[in-house]
């Protein structure tokens, strides 16, 4: 995996949306929650963060923000974090 480091007050997450399910055409797909906030895992924060937020710690965030990602991956901002674990 390429090393990243996001810019500004963004964290890089890794977000497990409940596992695989399969639909009646055999077509496999990520369940999503249904809640607003998720829990991620931090891979990397970003370099003016403000918020007592390491790589490892588990965040709870606003997922309606959310406008995209990529396999699990996620840009969050710190303003939308809502509690660390």
């Amino acid at each position: 995996m390429a090393k990243f480091k996001p810019i500004g007050k963004y964290i890089w997450v890794k977000t497990t949306f409940g596992g695989e399910k399969t639909n009646e055409f055999g077509i496999i797909y990520q369940e999503r929650s249904k809640s607003k906030f998720i829990w991620s895992t931090v891979l990397a924060i970003g370099d003016k963060l403000t918020e007592d937020i390491k790589v490892g710690d588990e965040i709870l965030w606003d997922v309606s923000q959310l406008k995209g990602g990529y396999g699990g991956n996620h840009l969050v901002h710190q303003d939308w974090v809502q509690a660390t674990n």
